[in-house]
């Protein structure tokens, strides 16, 4: 009888280490999950990013080339997808260094 005491515990106290060994795997599963979604997202925004930069340093590099009203357009678009405050700082300086020419030009004349 004792035995069969013994190993209804002993069936008991496995269900239940089962148990929560199955919902420690499932939590932490999800926690991975949510990880891997996380990092996933993080460097999708770095790689919008560096493309933003690259467009913003292609853009400064060609701003005398392309004429002062495609240059204001090119860089309004950048102020549209700057991924941050930061990046529209830029994209402000960049138009106050294209105003600035045009108007220290008629000073000069």
């Amino acid at each position: 009888m004792a035995a069969l005491v013994a190993a209804a515990i002993s069936l008991v106290v496995s269900a239940r280490r089962i148990r929560a060994d199955r919902e420690l795997a499932a939590q932490q599963h999800e926690e991975a999950r949510r990880a891997s979604t996380r990092l996933r997202a993080e460097a999708l925004a770095d790689g919008r990013a560096e493309r933003w930069w690259g467009m913003y340093q292609w853009t400064l590099a060609r701003m005398d080339a392309v004429g002062p009203h495609r240059a204001a357009r090119l860089l309004r678009t950048l102020e549209s997808q700057a991924p941050g405050p930061a990046e529209r700082a830029l994209v402000w300086a960049a138009n106050d260094l294209l105003t600035v020419p045009a108007e220290g030009g008629d000073d000069d004349a």
